[in-house]
């Protein structure tokens, strides 16, 4: 099992221009090496649902490395994020199965990823919180 951990400098939530949620950690706000971007459509059309669209998208670094689900399992810790890929989403990204994310943040704004990340995997049953 190949995985890989790094430090979030920088964690957004945020919806840019009102049309979807979006939730990022990079090891750092500019030149960034390393990144996860998952966003998700506040709405989806009928062309999102035959497309396989209207879930979340994922983005590991560029857009090279995207497309729609392909995470198992979210665990969100107070400190961090434990990221677990499907066998499709690992192959596309080199093998990488786990996904560590090491981050720290004040009380409102991990509450404000905590909700926003539970927008972000709604449905899918991915997202789970680590206990305190």
């Amino acid at each position: 099992m190949s995985s890989f951990a790094f430090d979030a400098k920088c964690v957004a939530v945020e919806d840019p221009d009102g049309e979807c949620y979006l939730v990022g950690f990079a090891d750092q706000e500019f030149d960034t090496q390393h990144y996860l971007m998952l966003q998700r459509a506040f709405e989806h059309d009928e062309q999102d649902v035959e497309l396989g669209m209207d879930t979340f998208h994922v983005e590991w670094c560029s857009q090279e490395n995207s497309g729609y689900g392909g995470i198992t399992r979210f665990l969100l810790k107070p400190d961090g994020a434990e990221v677990t890929f499907d066998a499709e989403a690992s192959e596309a990204l080199g093998g990488m199965e786990r996904l560590s994310i090491s981050f720290q943040l004040g009380p409102a704004e991990h509450l404000a990823l905590q909700e926003a990340l539970s927008h972000v995997f709604e449905g899918s049953g991915c997202l789970e919180l680590a206990d305190v």
